[in-house]
């Protein structure tokens, strides 16, 4: 417990950092979302790299035999709650792809790249704790990385379903 209050203070200095630099000059519109995707991402990281650890290198000399380089591997495999874990991982990135062009005008084709990108870092620092034999990890999966990705681009489709309504509102407050 005390690991995560650390790592979540890590989060802390570092949006106070980003506000001190960059946010406190953009407008308050801009602000709100940022915030909004900054806490998203905060969450994300708790769910799938926290707490934090250095990995020793090479700690696991057997670390590519844990890796999954098959497309739903669990499934074909029959293996239990794999389909309820594809659909949370398509789930947990719907907000990163709400949220982007919110901030930023983005089309599809960047958030879904953006998407990937995310996805990979995750997957990578996950492939670095198995390598270092960080105890308790996730590990490299390439069904994670596909349907993160679907995951950003259904947020996009649902920020392309909700711009009417976000436009209203944006009109409406006071920014």
């Amino acid at each position: 417990m005390a690991e995560l209050l650390l790592d979540f203070g890590l989060l802390a200095l570092a949006y106070a950092a980003v506000w001190a630099l960059r946010l406190r000059r953009r407008g308050q519109r801009y602000r709100v979302w940022f915030t909004l995707l900054w806490l998203y991402l905060c969450a994300v990281a708790c769910v799938t790299l926290m707490p934090f650890r250095l990995p020793i290198p090479g700690a696991n000399p057997l670390f590519l035999e844990e890796i999954n380089l098959e497309p739903f591997r669990d499934i074909k495999r029959g293996y239990l709650y794999a389909r309820s874990g594809v659909v949370l991982n398509c789930l947990m990135f719907l907000p990163f792809g709400f949220i982007l062009p919110c901030i930023r005008r983005r089309g599809p084709v960047r958030v879904t790249l953006a998407s990937l990108g995310l996805s990979l870092f995750i997957e990578g620092v996950q492939l670095l704790y198995c390598w270092g034999g960080v105890s308790n990890r996730r590990i490299f999966d390439v069904t994670d990385l596909i349907m993160n990705t679907l995951g950003g681009l259904l947020g996009y489709v649902l920020f392309l379903l909700a711009r009417p309504k976000l436009r209203a509102l944006d009109e409406k407050m006071t920014w």
